[in-house]
């Protein structure tokens, strides 16, 4: 009877409307910003405790140049977010992100480059620049404004949430959120901006039958005055997101997302200024309650993003 009753709350729970990818743009010059990340819609249906880890590899390899800067990105960034949310009373919420961030040489260099001999696609800037190395190197009016040859870690800007359910029903899901990130980063790793941003936020959720849903966010992010070296920064910023998904067998839900910003630099260069990315992948439901993401992130505007990045998330409610 128990067994039973397990195997019919598994088939329950994997009829749930699917959820967005983590997403967050890792470029290493936008990572300290506080640009947020997809945010929870169904927050009253929430009866203890979230937890979950965002892991996000990414490669970069470009060089650029427009007006008087000169851009050169050559870099591996490997971001590891925890997440920890908590139900408060009368439909609000708290959410807590602490993000852990490397900026350096890896091992990815070799495999895109085989991947892109595979299939015939362009390899960009890659064949001038040596494999696995590190070297983010910024020019403007023929002063350096930064140079980065070397590795760097460390704890990151931190990003607490407060939520509110705006709508819930059974179909459709709102929620409103406030975020502040809080200067916990180092400018000079780029693992921060020196700066508290705050944003405003909007997340939605519509189950469009028993398999499909569609979710989306929009955002305003108003960027305090950091200290990342040579930058002239905007102080607003929008940022949102759009996808599907689809459940196909049991636990295991497709998703295709596209999320987008405006500028947060003021800037000739392409990489400095809007993007737009495209991640493809899904999730599975384990009856033991814990949900696996896995997905792709591609530069839709070329060179405006890092080339390719790999998210693995796993998430958990107690």
């Amino acid at each position: 009877m128990s067994r039973a009753f397990g195997a019919l709350l598994f088939l329950a729970g994997s009829a749930a409307a699917a959820e967005p990818f983590a997403v967050r743009d890792q470029n290493p010059l936008l990572a300290g910003f506080g640009l947020p990340a997809a945010m929870p819609t169904r927050l009253s249906e929430a009866r203890g405790w979230s937890g979950g880890l965002d892991v996000s590899w990414g490669s970069t390899a470009l060089i650029q140049q427009g007006g008087s800067e000169i851009l050169l990105v050559d870099a591996e960034t490997r971001e590891a977010r925890l997440t920890l949310r908590a139900p408060l009373s009368d439909g609000f919420s708290f959410q807590l992100q602490v993000p852990y961030r490397y900026t350096g040489g890896g091992n990815l260099d070799s495999f895109i480059d085989g991947w892109h001999d595979a299939f015939g696609l362009p390899d960009g800037a890659r064949s001038q620049l040596p494999t696995d190395a590190i070297n983010i190197t910024y020019l403007r009016d023929r002063s350096q404004q930064l140079g980065m040859t070397s590795s760097a870690s460390g704890l990151a800007d931190i990003q607490a949430s407060l939520g509110y359910d705006l709508i819930s029903s059974e179909s459709s899901a709102l929620s409103a959120w406030l975020d502040v990130k809080l200067p916990a980063g180092d400018a000079d790793k780029l693992t921060g901006s020196g700066a508290t941003d705050v944003s405003l936020i909007l997340a939605g959720e519509r189950r469009l039958d028993a398999r499909w849903s569609a979710f989306g966010q929009a955002a305003v992010t108003w960027l305090g005055d950091g200290e990342l070296p040579g930058y002239r920064q905007e102080s607003l910023v929008w940022s949102g997101l759009a996808g599907v998904g689809a459940n196909v067998w049991r636990g295991l839900s497709l998703k295709a997302q596209v999320d987008a910003h405006t500028a947060a630099f003021d800037s000739d260069l392409d990489f400095l200024g809007e993007a737009v990315v495209l991640t493809i992948g899904g999730d599975y439901r384990f009856a033991s309650g814990w949900r696996l993401d896995l997905g792709v992130s591609e530069d839709i505007a070329v060179e405006h993003s890092p080339d390719v990045v790999f998210l693995f998330g796993l998430r958990r409610d107690w």
